[in-house]
């Protein structure tokens, strides 16, 4: 025989998890191979949030992609009907998105009871049990724990028709027919709420299912990914992302990604750190072919040779490398300066292909033929690392031979 369900404490928003109990009249072994059968233990993504939590200070349109948790105790029943009571609280949380990104990030919510309830509505379906009326609210104030088992004797006063949940004259205790049929009423208009809400919920569940996803969003690998202000190592990071976030893309900088994170907010992102669909990849491709054929315009290959690497560079020194003599067609100063010869040597190693069955070189060298010219060299796993976007801009160059150094930096502002 299923006992009361009793709601100890009140559901105020801001207050502390209440836990929402029931007792059945079996053994401890039986209700919980039930609660396992209903996948209870498992936590669970609830597609919205309203209708789910007590109030909250912040506005509830603004929070997403939340996620429950049940957490579940079994306690001996008191009295002489013995017995296992289940009590239960829901652990919701949510990611908060405000205006400022720096004040957004996963909050705990209150849950109102639903989910708490539903649970313990479908353990007494699976148990073959008949449940309660409607849940009670008892007018004493919360546990000091949210897990506390109950008292032997629960004085049960404040509500109408019941002196004790153990204990006392059990005639006294019986409700009256008339609280019984509003008991019912409420039960009812409980059932009817919650088969509305799961009938949304399936609704909400069809179109996210049916919806096209976008092909311009970029998804979070990991938690804890850095959205950064620019587009370099060390720059001031604006927020860690979590794990399937998606951002809009924008364009790619390098080894980097320009990114819409919310309104007119924007931030980069690592693209190692990123999945990317095919129409991104499409999009960089495009990018920077475009670029290379920008800086193709400026300069030619005058000449192309394996020869032994003509420095002191250690990283090089002694090995076989692949030789690009360059000159400059364009006459403007600015179309064949030290950005743009740097961002020819880039079009170069990523078009590189070893020709096949020539021996592998261990490193390419662009020599630009012309009074203020220059040597860029690099290794050939710094140019397959650059070519697979793992690794470029400052951070490629660095690994770089540059010689002069100065011919491949923009001239200081006077």
């Amino acid at each position: 025989m299923v006992a009361l369900a009793v709601l100890i404490g009140a559901a105020t928003a801001g207050a502390q998890a209440v836990p929402y109990a029931r007792t059945y009249a079996k053994s401890q072994a039986e209700v919980e191979k039930a609660l396992k059968d209903l996948g209870a233990y498992a936590g669970q993504k609830l597609p919205i949030v309203d209708g789910f939590v007590a109030t909250t200070p912040k506005p509830i349109t603004h929070y997403e992609r939340a996620f429950y948790q049940l957490q579940i105790e079994l306690l001996p029943g008191s009295g002489a009907r013995g017995g296992t009571v289940v009590q239960v609280v829901a652990k919701i949380t949510a990611w908060y998105a405000d205006k400022d990104p720096s004040k957004s990030g996963y909050e705990v919510l209150s849950s109102n009871g639903r989910l708490e309830f539903d649970l313990l509505d479908r353990l007494d379906e699976k148990l073959g049990t008949a449940p309660p009326a409607s849940p009670l609210a008892s007018s004493k104030s919360g546990p000091t724990s949210a897990m506390a088992p109950p008292k032997a004797k629960l004085d049960l006063s404040g509500v109408p028709g019941i002196s004790q949940l153990a204990g006392g004259n059990p005639a006294a205790a019986a409700p009256s027919s008339d609280e019984l049929k509003q008991m019912r009423a409420e039960r009812e208009e409980q059932e009817h709420r919650m088969q509305e809400l799961n009938g949304q919920l399936q609704t909400l569940q069809e179109i996210k299912a049916n919806q096209a996803h976008p092909a311009n969003l970029v998804g979070v690998k990991k938690s804890g990914t850095p959205i950064t202000a620019r587009p370099t190592e060390g720059s001031r990071a604006l927020f860690l992302a979590a794990a399937g976030d998606e951002f809009e893309f924008l364009d790619a900088d390098g080894a980097w990604l320009h990114i819409a994170i919310s309104g007119v907010s924007r931030g980069y992102v690592k693209k190692s750190s990123v999945e990317l669909t095919d129409f991104i990849i499409a999009r960089i491709k495009a990018q920077e072919d475009a670029e290379g054929s920008k800086t193709a315009e400026a300069f030619h290959v005058e000449r192309e040779e394996t020869s032994v690497f003509p420095g002191d560079w250690e990283n090089l020194k002694g090995k076989k490398v692949k030789i690009y003599t360059v000159q400059p067609v364009s006459q403007i100063a600015k179309e064949t300066d030290a950005k743009a010869r740097l961002a020819f040597a880039a079009s170069l190693f990523r078009k590189f292909a070893p020709e096949e069955g020539a021996p592998r070189t261990d490193g390419l060298v662009v020599i630009f033929d012309s009074a203020d010219g220059g040597i860029i060299g690099a290794t050939m796993a710094d140019v397959e690392e650059m070519a697979e976007g793992k690794v470029a801009g400052e951070e490629f160059w660095k690994r770089c031979y540059l010689d002069p150094p100065e011919a491949f930096q923009p001239p200081a502002k006077p």
